[in-house]
């Protein structure tokens, strides 16, 4: 064995090894030559489980889905080039959803670098925008001592680390390059170890003695955004003592703790002319999804505190007049200590308006025909069992305005709100979860190949496809009337495209429904990967929308 193929097999299966030993279960390869050694590597691995895809855009997307299904940090690889570019759109995701994604890059060797080899581009630091920690490895190679390799990789295996778990969480770049020959020795298994090593623990504590003063006012307000699955609660405890109401985004999974301090029908309520003057406000979690609250939070004078348990805290809509770094629960666990305020009334008059909303909701779900009424229905279907992953652009909005007494758990990627890589992602998911995927025809076209990971694996989805036949979110917006000559070919951007072929092509079953009341008696099936297609209009949704704004602003009749 050359002193090369030596080398070259303690450092990828010493790294592989180190993934392993920081809690790395799952690696995502996307097929190609330079990135050998390590998919050989994690493939001889006998605990680490990996997955094939051939797109390295939905690769990475199906990466965040397992993200999100285990709560563990996952890697993806893959070879070197214009390969390695198309992990950007996730890489982004990863770091605004705080999500611990390790992006293995395999590369050309220092000396192909600059020189018109194919398959070479500047890949050191090609995601410093969007990582948290990156570094570029040193080839193994004969002028390499084995001890110095390994201790180079532990080190900064170490120094990643710290990205995987806690406030500082977020993605990581490895850049790997390899020099020819790329197969590694598999007599030297036994470098591949199972050990565990100790993951650090992060505990931060906040006086809260500077707000004590602004939370005993009376009027007080708590919004809870994407709080990434974690448990909150303690929120729940605190309001129930201190009488505050808690306008609950669909992405806290509060809403379907069926609390009656939680506001579901806010956004809609705000739509419809709400006006209110609360003292003090607490936002949890990351921004909501409700544009119009967030117009609001920019608006209003109340007094903002803000906590998040992550290091740099999310400044939108409005930097906060304070920011405290730690997890929710141990903040309104010290809070509750505070003296009880009287909110009888002002949690009353928020309690009231939530009960007259909602039967303003279901009696449109119950009439409408539009696609709303189609999401209403979806949501009936769905059980305390059931992950519901939400597309950007209409249908997490539908959700937003709609999701009031299911008891399904949540998801979307809410970090960037891209539409791309939707599939690929509650696929990903769909692995550790019973998982249905809400998505329209743009997003749905957009990510396509991402179906291929269901035909290749038996990965069980039900897709619920809204089909508008273009950008029916563009229709809300003021370029429809302002533009309306160049509305269509810009923003409406028909595709006429037939999709039970794509169903076809990727062996899911299909089914058409053109009115709500077919609909209402579909069941969805449990297991199996089916694409339930629905028609909309896109014209007849605005339209339909707008008559239930008006009708619950008939309800908004006092100033709170």
């Amino acid at each position: 064995m050359s002193k090369h193929i030596e080398a070259l097999t303690d450092q990828v299966f010493t790294f592989v090894s180190e993934l392993y030993a920081y809690g790395v279960r799952e690696v995502v390869i996307s097929p190609g030559s330079r990135s050998t050694p390590l998919a050989i590597a994690i493939e001889a691995h006998p605990l680490m489980k990996s997955w094939v895809h051939p797109d390295e855009r939905s690769a990475a997307f199906f990466a965040l889905g397992l993200i999100k299904g285990s709560e563990k940090p996952v890697a993806i690889l893959c070879t070197s080039g214009s390969a390695a570019a198309n992990y950007t759109a996730a890489v982004s995701e990863s770091q605004l959803s705080h999500l611990p994604l390790i992006v293995l890059t395999s590369d050309r060797p220092h000396e192909l670098r600059g020189i018109g080899a194919p398959q070479a581009i500047n890949q050191t630091n090609m995601f410093e925008n969007f990582v948290n920690y990156q570094f570029d490895l040193p080839i193994a190679d004969s002028g390499d001592t084995a001890n110095h390799m390994i201790q180079t990789i532990q080190f900064q295996m170490q120094k990643a680390s710290q990205y995987l778990f806690g406030p500082h969480r977020g993605p990581i770049h490895f850049n790997l390059p390899f020099r020819e020959p790329l197969t590694p020795d598999l007599d030297k298994d036994y470098l591949l170890t199972t050990e565990t090593k100790q993951l650090p623990h992060y505990q931060k504590t906040t006086s809260l003695d500077n707000i004590l003063n602004i939370v005993q006012k009376r009027k007080g307000l708590i919004i809870v955004g994407d709080t990434q699955h974690q448990d909150v609660t303690q929120v729940l405890t605190y309001s129930t003592i201190h009488d505050v109401p808690i306008l609950a985004d669909p992405l806290s999974q509060l809403r379907k703790e069926h609390h009656p301090n939680v506001v579901t029908t806010y956004d809609l309520l705000y739509r419809s002319g709400l006006d209110v003057d609360p003292d003090f406000i607490i936002r949890v979690g990351k921004p909501v999804i409700s544009k119009k609250l967030n117009q609001w939070l920019k608006q209003t004078d109340a007094f903002q505190i803000l906590v998040q348990n992550n290091d740099v805290p999310d400044a939108f809509p409005i930097p906060p007049s304070i920011s405290f770094e730690m997890s929710a629960n141990d903040f309104f666990r010290q809070l509750s200590e505070t003296a009880t305020v009287e909110r009888k009334r002002w949690l009353e008059k928020w309690q009231t308006l939530e009960k007259q909303a909602q039967v303003e909701v279901k009696d449109y779900i119950k009439s409408a025909t539009d696609e709303a009424a189609f999401v209403g229905n979806v949501l009936d279907k769905l059980t305390n069992e059931d992950a519901l992953f939400v597309s950007n652009s209409m249908p997490i909005r539908d959700i937003d305005n709609l999701f009031m007494t299911c008891e399904a758990n949540i998801y979307a990627n809410r970090g960037a709100n891209g539409i791309d890589g939707v599939i690929s992602t509650a696929l990903g998911m769909a692995v550790h979860k019973k998982t249905t995927l809400l998505i329209g025809d743009l997003a749905f076209y957009h990510d396509m190949n991402g179906l291929l990971m269901s035909k290749l694996n038996d990965i069980s989805l039900n897709i619920i496809l809204l089909n508008n036949d273009g950008g029916g979110i563009f229709s809300y917006l003021p370029q429809k009337d302002a533009a309306d000559q160049y509305f269509e070919r810009l923003f409406g951007t028909p595709t006429g495209l037939n999709f039970e072929h794509t169903a076809l092509l990727y062996d899911f079953t299909f089914e058409r429904f053109e009115s709500i009341e077919s609909f209402k008696y579909a069941a969805l099936s449990n297991f199996g990967a089916h694409i339930y297609e629905i028609i909309t209009d896109r014209q007849d949704n605005l339209e339909q929308h707008q008559k239930l704004y008006k009708k619950l602003s008939d309800i908004i009749n006092v100033t709170l």
